[in-house]
């Protein structure tokens, strides 16, 4: 094994970057102080990388020329970061050093999630829109803080990709679950799109949890959101069945709104303990909570009896412990666990254990 200390320790790229976006909001939106400046100059002179990262960032915006003279030979910064108009190169250049740090972490720190940084072209209000890509691997949580203050947490094996821009917030996820607590900005919305349906943030923190199946949920811990059908998402407004969720309040979605209930605080705080690293249940049927466990892992489950779907299952797991879960589901529940191999069980009544266990 290889000794540790002679691993390397690199930097965070993606923090950096998170901050270097708040930076570029910040002054994009005017009324920076000399206390600003004065704390945006001593972050600059943090390191090479920050300097990187802010110039690829600020070329986004075309306010960037309000970061020109802070940037100035005063603070020793070389040429290369104040000027704007880098050529194709540069740019490209850039990125792949960004890339490669990202690259670099994801090998030594093991991490579970990556970034995707890239350029679009300009959005109708010729304003270019910074895009940016998350993912987590199956198992894995991530908290991102994002440019305007606001954060999401990504459960497992989930995407979103997100375009801000000067008069709006897009997020779209792509698959799996995100949570979203939102720094409201009235003149500009934050807007969450799943599959076929839009979460308009009003001020709120909520959950978006798209399904395998193509369902999408949507839960409400704080504040209100507005849920509507996506343009271009062929669900006629007589179909829809939502509109104004308020905290406490979930609905499934697909052709309709296939359900909606109020959970109490305890409920929802169990369904979105996965949060924290936790898997709880409060006599859940089995099948259900298979359903929910087989996200955070590679392992096949099979029922070998459907009635085995019905038994109600209590206590709380970690999430990266499935094994754990299995085990308890024998010594708890009646249930027996045949390992058919490492990524296949089979869950059969306690009463019909297979002559010959693996």
């Amino acid at each position: 094994m290889a000794d540790k200390g002679n691993i390397l320790a690199f930097p965070d790229v993606a923090a950096v970057e998170a901050e270097a976006a708040a930076w570029v909001a910040r002054f994009d939106a005017g009324d920076i102080s000399a206390k600003d400046q004065a704390e945006f100059q001593e972050w600059l002179n943090r390191g090479s990388l920050h300097r990187e990262i802010i110039a690829e960032y600020g070329n986004l915006w075309s306010e960037f020329d309000t970061l020109r003279p802070l940037a100035n030979g005063e603070a020793g910064i070389g040429r290369e970061f104040v000027t704007s108009n880098h050529d194709d190169t540069s740019k490209r250049l850039a990125l792949w050093r960004v890339a490669s740090a990202a690259a670099i972490l994801l090998l030594f720190a093991g991490f579970t999630s990556f970034l995707i940084y890239k350029v679009s072209a300009p959005n109708v209000s010729g304003r270019a829109l910074a895009d940016l890509s998350y993912e987590t691997a199956i198992g894995a949580q991530k908290k991102i803080l994002l440019a305007d203050g606001s954060t999401l947490i990504l459960n497992t094996n989930s995407r979103v990709e997100i375009a801000f821009s000067g008069d709006r917030r897009d997020i779209h996820l792509m698959r799996g679950e995100a949570y979203f607590d939102v720094v409201h900005d009235h003149a500009r919305p934050f807007s969450v799109y799943a599959k076929d349906y839009v979460v308009h943030d009003i001020g709120t923190a909520f959950d978006v949890h798209l399904s395998r199946t193509g369902l999408v949920e949507v839960g409400v811990t704080k504040g209100s959101v507005e849920v509507s059908p996506a343009e271009g998402s062929g669900i006629s407004s007589a179909g829809k069945g939502v509109g104004i969720l308020t905290a406490g309040q979930k609905v499934i979605l697909g052709q309709t709104a296939e359900r909606t209930e109020t959970l109490s605080s305890a409920d929802m705080g169990r369904k979105l303990a996965w949060r924290q690293g936790q898997l709880i249940y409060t006599g859940q049927p089995l099948g259900e909570v298979i359903s929910d466990i087989s996200r955070y892992s590679d392992i096949k489950f099979e029922l070998a009896d459907p009635s085995l779907e019905k038994i109600s299952v209590g206590g709380a797991f970690r999430t990266d412990q499935i094994e754990a879960i299995v085990a308890a589901l024998e010594n708890n529940f009646g249930v027996h666990a045949e390992w058919l191999d490492a990524h296949h069980v089979r869950l059969t009544a306690g009463a019909e254990k297979p002559a010959n266990k693996n």
